[in-house]
């Protein structure tokens, strides 16, 4: 750690790992007045031996036997200072901060080739505060494309359309990615509806989609239709909520790309029919795709909303492309780990 260092002089995390390390230095040195005694004679000696040595480069002969002296001194100093270190243990590197990053220092860069590169560790964390910003939950965090094993779906077992499980994920998977790949903002994108059974992955998929959506720059937002129902309801019994009905559907009325999922779970209410409707119109009318996963099967989810239903799914059969997603992926997991 610098002798001198200045915490003001770095910012964020950095800073905040300086400070952590000079609060420590302080606690040690006043648990310990030897140690802090040991380090400030041992800094100042180092400092009296720089001096020397550039008095020898400038040819002052003279100090060279002094400058000798005083390296002898230095390193017996040290061996001491670090006896005391031992005795009390303190860890030789206390002065040290913790670093979260080696690579970086926290700083979020690295020098190379004369020039300032990105960490991966400041990679990373933007992109966790784009998959919290978009309300994506933790369990979908790691869901990409890259990762997704579809060799859970069955290869025996056939769809209506005459594929085979594992195809029809494969084209459904492929199609989803293609959306993510296409999509621009200034063009008419076609969304999808994505149907399937309990444990059939369609949430998985949302995550690999809105995890695409991130490495591509763009915003989405993820909710669980009930949840966001729930959302609004719990605004009207406080008396200063952080957000109002209006400022919640805006935000999913507004967003580049909305992603719902599990719709049909939440209570058929007239609320919720009449809720989903102003999101769904507002979303037609400006031309913003929705990524819808559900458990049923439209003319089910249309029964389910007593309320403006086939004005409801109308809209959405416009908007989106219907796909069925078979097969039970989270029964295959969980075998898997069984058998591990």
């Amino acid at each position: 750690m610098p002798l001198q260092f200045n915490s003001n002089k770095s910012q964020g995390k950095a800073r905040e790992k300086y400070m952590e390390a000079e609060k420590r230095i302080k606690k040690i040195h006043n648990q310990y007045p030897d140690v802090e005694q040991a380090y400030s004679y041992l800094n100042s000696l180092k400092r009296e031996y720089k001096m020397l040595k550039v008095s020898i480069f400038n040819r002052e002969k003279d100090n060279e036997n002094t400058a000798e002296e005083l390296k002898k001194e230095i390193k017996q100093l040290e061996d001491h200072y670090h006896e005391l270190l031992k005795n009390h243990n303190i860890p030789l590197d206390y002065k040290e901060p913790t670093w979260d990053c080696e690579k970086c220092h926290d700083t979020g860069r690295i020098y190379r080739n004369n020039q300032y590169l990105v960490c991966s560790c400041a990679k990373n964390d933007l992109r966790k505060r784009k998959q919290k910003n978009g309300n994506l939950p933790q369990h979908l965090h790691s869901a990409t494309f890259a990762n997704a094993n579809l060799n859970y779906y069955e290869a025996d077992l056939v769809t209506g359309s005459g594929m085979n499980y594992r195809e029809n994920a494969q084209k459904i998977y492929s199609l989803a990615s293609s959306f993510v790949q296409k999509y621009n903002s200034d063009a008419i994108s076609q969304g999808l509806i994505i149907e399937g059974p309990i444990g059939s992955g369609k949430s998985y998929l949302l995550g690999c989609i809105a995890n695409a959506l991130i490495d591509r720059g763009i915003h989405f937002r993820y909710i669980v239709y009930s949840d966001l129902l729930q959302q609004i309801r719990s605004t009207y019994n406080q008396d200063s909520p952080e957000a109002d009905e209006k400022q919640i559907l805006n935000t999913v009325q507004q967003i580049p790309v909305l992603l719902i999922d599990d719709l049909g779970t939440e209570k058929a209410t007239e609320f919720a029919s009449s809720t989903l409707y102003q999101i769904i119109d507002h979303r037609y009318r400006e031309e913003k795709p929705i990524i819808l996963s559900t458990n049923y099967s439209i003319k089910n989810l249309k029964n389910r909303f007593p309320v403006m239903g086939e004005r409801i799914f109308q809209r959405l059969l416009e908007m989106n492309k219907y796909l069925e997603l078979a097969g039970n992926v989270r029964v295959k997991k969980i075998e898997e780990r069984q058998e591990a």
